[in-house]
């Protein structure tokens, strides 16, 4: 399990919307049994969707949003196996996150420029 695995979601009468969840728990936390989680929700079920605070992620060919507004978390367990990794949009999951959590995407964007480009 890594950060940004995508995975079936678990709670399967939600996998019609919501059919993977996106793990975003920090590695250095793997010795717990929890996993944080934020579902990818399919085109159209959410009205208002923005590009930076829900991203496009193709899993499987298919075109999903990011929802951080969905966060759960979840055993490790009920995560059984990664089918894909979204770790190449990592930028854009981590401004959504910053949105989310701190309100403020421009200074996440750029803190993250700088760190990337040092």
């Amino acid at each position: 399990m890594a950060r940004f695995d995508i995975y079936p979601n678990p709670i399967a009468s939600d996998r019609h919307d919501f059919p993977f969840v996106l793990e975003i728990q920090s590695d250095l936390l793997y010795r717990f049994v929890e996993r944080v989680c934020v579902p990818l929700v399919r085109e159209g079920v959410i009205p208002g969707l923005t590009e930076r605070f829900n991203p496009a992620i193709t899993v499987s060919g298919e075109t999903l949003h990011l929802h951080p507004l969905g966060m759960a978390v979840f055993y490790a367990s009920e995560l059984r196996t990664s089918v894909a990794s979204a770790q190449a949009r990592a930028l854009d999951i981590e401004t959504a996150l910053d949105m989310l959590l701190r309100g403020d995407w421009t200074r996440a964007r750029t803190t993250q420029r700088q760190h990337i480009d040092d």
